[in-house]
């Protein structure tokens, strides 16, 4: 089974008077089970991704499934229930 799939998902911010496109037909997915990282520089989408599938940002366009369930039909609460972030801590990073 397919923990998270994404695809073909978008997500364009206005700055002003352009449009800055942020995420572009983004397709991935994670089988149950699995791990995958996101790397790119520093304005490439990463955290924007993330916000994707955390159901934090809506998308433009495209699907975000979490264990067979659309994010964008889903209230607050279950998609909470579904997916949570978890932080990294560089507090030990800064002491060496």
């Amino acid at each position: 089974m397919t923990a998270i799939e994404v695809r073909n998902a978008r997500k364009t911010f206005k700055a002003g008077k352009r449009t800055v496109v942020a995420v572009d037909d983004v397709s991935l997915s994670v089988p149950e089970g699995g791990v995958m990282g996101i790397v790119g520089e520093s304005g490439c989408g990463k955290s924007t991704l993330a916000r994707l599938i955390l159901g934090l940002l809506p998308a433009d366009s495209g699907d975000i499934v979490i264990d067979g369930q659309r994010l964008a039909d889903l209230d607050r609460k279950a998609r909470a229930r579904l997916i949570q972030p978890v932080f990294q801590d560089r507090s030990e990073e800064r002491r060496v």
